[in-house]
């Protein structure tokens, strides 16, 4: 099964783990309608008449949020229970243990408590060393016990369905505290991404400090390529007659860095190509020619095209980040604030690889300015965008 499927079964499972058990009401009641229902419940005799222990409440305690029952381990948990029946007191007798589930969950902080709340924090056992694959979710067990007088007990214990689990959404938010970034992502900066392309994480989810930023820069240098690739200048309107047959009836747009002008346009009637051709079309100023009449339209190519398809990199989690060898625990991609991009296959007449490479760090540069935008050899390698060895340019917010 791919690794990223294996999560939409968890998130069946998160449904309920992440669900409202509860509100912060009085947990030392003996009962009533307005109390809410137990998470479970057992009950004894005991002098008579029956005495119950029951778990009514788990949550998160979350600012401004429903509660639920998925944490990080930067936030407080809690587990409240009620004694009904027997002597006054019963209540702030339960002895609560708290036990971590797995090898990569670590033990509670505190792990055993006293009374009518269990309020503890979690801690990781993560590894920190990158993978490419989603880390398990940290999870614990709640116990609470009460002794009785004449040496019997009750013991209650959260049912599976209500243990404090780690959704996708968290476990993906753990990263970040396990990494100890800058970013830590709340709730409202994860998403299930609108293009997937966008994600090449280890979730089905994405970080992003700005939601929605993602697209939003890919659309913008789409935009800016584009207009790139169609800024020749209509210098002598079609169907003029010119003096000379050396006259620029089309010139090429603005300077590509290094490259310098670069035409997008193809002459028409006997109009002349007087610069560089690549790929047998011209990417040079056109002249009027024999007939010393301009013939051609300038920007007559069609070619709207769009970086999407050949983006190598965009939103990475901590672990897969990581794991690709970046040298930065807080790259601008684990905050969904760039991408990668390999222009190289890209097919448009007229342009080579090297060209490709220039136009679409240009188009970033346009978009986010020159410091952040800019081409590399792997994930710390700098080079100039003519450079051979160049395989993608990265831009970023």
């Amino acid at each position: 099964m791919n690794r990223k499927a294996r999560w939409w079964g968890l998130a069946l499972v998160a449904l309920v783990a992440s669900c409202k058990c509860g509100s912060e009401s009085d947990p030392t009641g003996t009962g009533g309608s307005g109390e809410p229902p137990p998470l479970v419940e057992v009950t004894t005799p005991e002098g008579g008449e029956p005495v119950s222990l029951a778990i009514i409440e788990a949550f998160t305690r979350r600012e401004e949020t429903p509660p639920r029952t998925s944490f990080v381990t930067s936030e407080e948990l809690v587990v409240r229970a009620r004694v009904t029946g027997g002597e006054a007191g019963l209540v702030d007798r339960i002895k609560w243990t708290v036990t971590p589930v797995g090898t990569r969950t670590g033990p509670a902080e505190p792990a055993t408590a006293t009374g009518a709340e269990l309020t503890f924090r979690g801690k990781s056992a993560q590894s920190v060393a990158g993978s490419r694959d989603p880390n398990p979710p940290l999870e614990y067990e709640v116990l609470g016990v009460l002794d009785l007088e004449d040496g019997r007990g009750l013991e209650v214990k959260l049912p599976p369905s209500s243990f404090l689990r780690q959704d996708e959404t968290d476990t993906l938010r753990q990263e970040y505290v396990d990494y100890d970034t800058d970013f830590q992502p709340t709730l409202a900066n994860i998403r299930v991404p609108g293009n997937t392309t966008l994600n090449r994480g280890n979730y089905t989810l994405v970080a992003e400090e700005t939601p929605g930023d993602l697209d939003k820069l890919l659309q913008d240098v789409d935009a800016e390529l584009n207009k790139l690739l169609k800024d020749d200048v209509q210098v002598v309107p079609v169907g003029t007659v010119t003096r000379s047959p050396a006259t620029v009836v089309v010139s090429a747009g603005g300077s590509v860095l290094m490259l310098g002008p670069l035409g997008d346009t193809t002459p028409s009637g006997d109009d002349v190509c007087a610069g560089l051709r690549v790929g047998g079309l011209c990417a040079g100023p056109i002249l009027a020619g024999p007939n010393r009449r301009a013939d051609t339209t300038a920007n007559n190519r069609v070619a709207t095209v769009s970086v999407e398809p050949f983006i190598t990199s965009a939103f990475r989690n901590p672990q897969r980040n990581r794991f690709i060898g970046s040298g930065s625990i807080n790259s601008r991609h684990t905050r969904g604030r760039a991408l990668d991009i390999d222009p190289r296959s890209m097919v448009v007449p007229g342009r080579d690889a090297r060209q490709l490479m220039c136009l679409v760090e240009l188009a970033g540069i346009r978009v986010v300015g020159e410091e952040d935008s800019f081409t590399e050899n792997g994930p710390v390698t700098f080079l100039d965008c003519n450079d051979p060895a160049a395989d993608h340019v990265h831009i970023q917010r």
